[in-house]
């Protein structure tokens, strides 16, 4: 088999003078962005310049509230144990506020079970304990007067 070495070194000489030695070639010329495109597979029903999306006609999705709306009640309260004014939204019947209106909680204790157990276990110290485990709550309004260690 004779090869004629001339032919081979032509097309490689070819090749080379197309892409510069120095630079990696364009973006253009790795593309073929010159290349015509094929179209897109889906025709278009109007005309180029429609937008994609269509515009909603129904308007915004959200509930509009009341230009204005009614301001709080607030109550005025005289602390009968300081005498300073007490300035709140809860009405008079509410338990706090009687409470407030009274001067003083009605405070009922309730012992915890470890400071029941030490009490009976370990009897004079036990006592000591079950003092300190012990919650103290208003039976008119509920609220936490005193809070025990282990709860």
């Amino acid at each position: 088999m004779i090869v004629n070495s001339d032919d081979d070194n032509m097309s490689k000489q070819a090749l080379l003078e197309d892409v510069p030695q120095e630079n990696p070639p364009s973006y253009d010329y790795a593309t073929d962005a010159g290349s015509p495109r094929p179209k897109d597979s889906i025709p278009h029903k109007g005309p180029d310049n429609q937008p994609l999306i269509v515009p909603n006609i129904a308007g915004p999705s959200y509930t509009s509230q009341p230009l204005q709306t009614a301001p709080p009640t607030v109550y005025n309260y005289i602390n009968p144990v300081t005498g300073e004014r007490v300035v709140s939204l809860l009405p008079p019947g509410h338990p706090e506020m009687i409470c407030l209106q009274a001067g003083a909680h009605i405070p009922h204790t309730q012992y915890g079970l470890l400071g029941i157990l030490a009490a009976v276990f370990w009897f004079p110290l036990g006592i000591g304990l079950c003092l300190l485990d012990k919650r103290v709550r208003c039976k008119r309004c509920g609220l936490l007067i005193e809070e025990g260690l282990c709860s």
